[in-house]
């Protein structure tokens, strides 16, 4: 992550926000009364998605147990033939 100053970000806005997007690079900006991370749309929508997820009882422990499970038994269980 990159860390830069309020006034660097401004200087810098436009090229700041295409690294953000295009790059996937998240950036601190730091000011007097503290630091905001800028982040990307997509990068912010899977944060959100993660933390929705993990608020799930048992979901980890669910997705382990089929990640562990053999892929002929996960390909049936979703009722693919696969003869």
């Amino acid at each position: 992550m990159r860390h830069i100053t309020a006034s660097t970000a401004r200087k810098n806005f436009d090229n700041l926000l295409d690294a953000v997007v295009e790059l996937g690079e998240s950036v601190s900006i730091a000011t007097d009364n503290g630091a905001a991370i800028l982040v990307s749309q997509e990068e912010w929508s899977g944060l959100l998605e993660t933390l929705y997820l993990q608020s799930i009882p048992d979901m980890a422990a669910s997705i382990k147990e089929a990640r562990d499970a053999p892929a002929t038994e996960r390909l049936e269980d979703i009722g693919w033939d696969i003869s």
